[in-house]
């Protein structure tokens, strides 16, 4: 069968699903090189070699092949050679140190965002190949790391407070400290208040004005020289104003804010509805369903609602005709398990 996750990162796609332990597998890959303009894979180092489908040889059958190697720790180093997992690398890049609470453990956040932040990286670095091709006519090897991928996402504010490395650097909290809800009897709001003038309503609506006093609150850079102060009051509030209520307070005071959804009523939220970020439709397959569509909107152009995710081989008859594969050899290699076809 095919799960929610799987049709969420497959729409759109076709699947050959072949044994690359055998030659054929090899030739398949190999024909389907010749006119392709991108080949991306998340073996181990020199699995790909092994087989026999090394960037160099793929890339001397097509030399404007864009040929993208993913890794989980790179190709050196002690641990070049083992597997990664989204969390393994949530772990070994601080981010399981960034989500720690207050009594100093370790914490996941709770997505793929590692697999996710890897394959926006292959994304950009195969749409650079592309333009830069556009110009040479040659195509190129990329190695991406989610392990390296995952470091330069997190570093700009999650290592705020270990880049500038002289000693007459002013100590200053990691961006992780900043963020903390306004907790309210009925809900949550996400704030930011980052103005002098934000925090006098701020602290009037929580019920700390006498606060309004105190040096702790009164600039930027007192505030965060004090977070966990600051935080304590947003996680305290003596009020008992609702979230709709401190909600029109705080956009009266053009304050950015948003009320903390679950996600089960994401779909219910009229600004998601009004831009057109998800849609609900019916496949065979899967039945009824509601996925995001395009978060990017050309000018001029209506985006396309994706076909549903394949099952696995259930282009794989079709693509290898379009390869000039006999029929004969096709059932050939279904009848030998080489090839999955439905």
């Amino acid at each position: 069968g095919i799960s929610a996750l799987f049709h969420g990162c497959n729409r759109g796609k076709r699947s050959l699903a072949i044994d690359l332990k055998t030659q054929d597998g090899i030739e398949a890959v190999k024909a389907l090189a010749e006119d392709a303009d991108i080949l991306m894979h998340n073996y181990r180092p020199n699995v790909m070699e092994r087989l026999g489908l090394s960037s160099d040889i793929l890339r001397a059958i097509n030399p404007r092949l864009i040929y993208v190697a993913v890794t989980g720790f790179g190709t050196t180093g002690p641990r070049a050679g083992e597997p990664a997992y989204d969390h393994v690398i949530q772990g070994m890049a601080g981010f399981t140190d960034l989500q720690a609470p207050e009594d100093n453990k370790f914490n996941y956040i709770r997505t793929v965002l590692c697999d996710k932040v890897t394959a926006y990286t292959v994304c950009q670095a195969s749409t650079a190949a592309l333009v830069a091709r556009a110009s040479t006519n040659v195509g190129q090897h990329i190695d991406i790391s989610m392990l390296h991928a995952c470091l330069a996402f997190m570093w700009p504010d999650g290592m705020m407070q270990y880049t500038l490395q002289d000693k007459d650097v002013l100590p200053m909290s990691p961006m992780s400290d900043y963020y903390q809800t306004l907790n309210l009897h009925d809900g949550a709001i996400a704030l930011a208040a980052l103005q002098d003038p934000h925090w006098k309503v701020v602290l009037e609506l929580v019920g700390y004005p006498e606060l309004l006093q105190d040096p702790a609150f009164a600039s930027v850079g007192s505030r965060l020289r004090n977070m966990a102060r600051v935080n304590g009051v947003l996680k305290t509030p003596r009020t008992n104003i609702g979230v709709a209520k401190a909600l029109d307070i705080l956009r009266a005071a053009d304050i950015p804010c948003a009320r903390c959804e679950r996600r089960d009523s994401l779909m219910e939220n009229l600004q998601i509805q009004a831009i057109g970020a998800l849609e609900t439709y019916v496949t065979d397959t899967l039945g009824k369903q509601t996925l995001p569509t395009p978060p990017i909107q050309f000018a001029g152009a209506a985006t396309s609602q994706a076909e549903p995710s394949p099952m696995l081989g259930e282009h794989s008859r079709a693509i290898l005709l379009e390869l000039e594969w006999s029929e004969t050899r096709i059932n050939s290699l279904v009848e030998q398990k080489i090839l999955q076809s439905i």
